[in-house]
C-alpha cells in the first residue's frame, strides 16, 4: 500500500517509472500549482503546463475535484476514463494481478486515423494506507505500433476531506505529435474524471 511519504515527493525527486513490485513514482508535475480563488481556495477548475523535451511533448494538468478521494479511485477503476475517446475506436481491459499495486489492467487500444494502428497500455494504480489520502496511478504503453515511441502518464489524486488535489501528467512521442495532442488528453481525462465523479456519464466526441 502506498503511504504518505508519496504524496510528499517533490518535483525534483520525481522520475519516470512503472517498475512493478516497486513504489509507484509520478511524473514530473514541472512545478505546477493548483488554482484558487479569493472566494473559493479549492474551485473545481485546472491549470495546465505543457512544452517539448528532447525525447517526447508533455502536459500537466492540475485541478480540484469536489468529492472526496475514495470517489476518485473508484472512478479511476474503470478503464474507460483513461481511453482516449477521440482517436481511439475500439479498446479491450485484461486484468492482471502484480505484487504492490490495488490494481492492475491492460488496456488493448486500436486508432484507425490516418492509418491502423493497436498498441497496448498497462496501468498500475494503488491506494494510501488510508483511502482517505488518495491514490496514484501510472501507466505506459507496452506493446504495439513503432509509431509510437512514448505514451505513458501518472495521476496523482491527494484527498482533503471533501475535495481532491488531482494531478495529470502526460507523456507522447509520435511520428506527429506535439504538445496539442498532450493538453487535450489531460484536458479529456480531468473532465472526464470530474463528470463520471458527480454521477454523469463520460464526455463523448464527434
Amino acid at each position: 500500500m502506498l503511504t504518505l511519504v508519496l504524496f510528499a515527493c517533490s518535483t525534483a525527486d520525481s522520475t519516470d517509472s512503472a517498475a512493478v513490485g516497486q513504489e509507484l513514482t509520478p511524473f514530473d508535475d514541472k512545478g505546477i500549482q493548483a488554482p484558487a480563488d479569493d472566494a473559493d481556495p479549492t474551485p473545481e477548475r485546472y491549470e495546465m503546463l505543457s512544452g517539448t523535451d528532447t525525447d517526447y511533448s508533455w502536459a500537466a494538468l492540475r485541478g480540484w475535484v469536489k468529492v472526496d478521494a475514495p470517489t476518485v479511485w473508484d472512478v479511476l477503476q474503470d478503464p474507460d476514463v483513461g481511453v482516449n475517446r477521440r482517436d481511439v475506436t475500439q479498446w479491450t481491459v485484461k486484468e492482471i494481478e502484480e505484487e504492490g499495486v490495488d490494481s492492475a489492467y491492460v488496456v488493448s487500444e486500436q486508432v484507425d486515423d490516418p492509418i491502423t494502428v493497436t498498441f497496448d497500455l498497462t496501468w498500475f494504480q494503488d491506494q494510501a494506507d488510508d483511502p482517505a489520502d488518495g491514490s496514484i496511478a501510472i501507466w505506459q504503453k507496452t506493446d504495439g505500433t513503432e509509431f509510437i515511441s512514448t505514451l505513458a502518464g501518472s495521476v496523482v489524486a491527494t484527498g482533503h476531506d471533501d475535495v481532491v488535489d488531482f494531478l495529470v501528467v502526460f507523456h507522447l512521442a509520435t511520428v506527429d505529435s506535439g504538445p496539442e495532442k498532450c493538453e487535450e488528453f489531460v484536458i479529456d481525462f480531468y473532465n472526464s474524471v470530474v463528470a463520471v465523479a458527480h454521477g454523469g456519464s463520460l464526455p463523448t466526441y464527434e
